[in-house]
């Protein structure tokens, strides 16, 4: 549910006072993930409406705090380059050990 859907049910005089004092458990905790996953959809909405030079030298990087920024590729150290490179590469392996290990259970059955 909406944040907005909350607004809306409060005003309304049809519903129960009940109703607007209900609340899932699982609501309050998904907030902050569900506004964090908004903030990085926005981010690579603005993104994309760039210019399609600039947007390739631009991209949106998860830190190790999980908190998302936006880099600049061109403007990368020789570190942070290293450090992203050993990144991508470690996820490849990742999917690629998960995906081989897929097809080989699959394969058993």
């Amino acid at each position: 549910m909406e944040s907005g859907d909350n607004i809306l049910r409060a005003s309304s005089p049809r519903l129960s006072s009940s109703n607007l004092w209900r609340n899932d458990g699982r609501e309050v905790f998904s907030h902050s993930s569900r506004d964090e996953d908004d903030e990085e959809a926005l981010k690579w909405a603005a993104l994309e409406k760039l210019p399609t030079f600039v947007r390739i030298q631009r991209g949106i990087l998860t830190e190790e705090g999980g908190k998302p920024r936006e880099i600049d590729i061109k403007k990368l150290g020789v570190i942070e380059r290293k450090n992203l490179l050993e990144r991508l590469v470690k996820i490849a392996e990742d999917d690629n050990e998960k995906f081989l290990l897929k097809l080989k259970k699959r394969i058993d059955r």
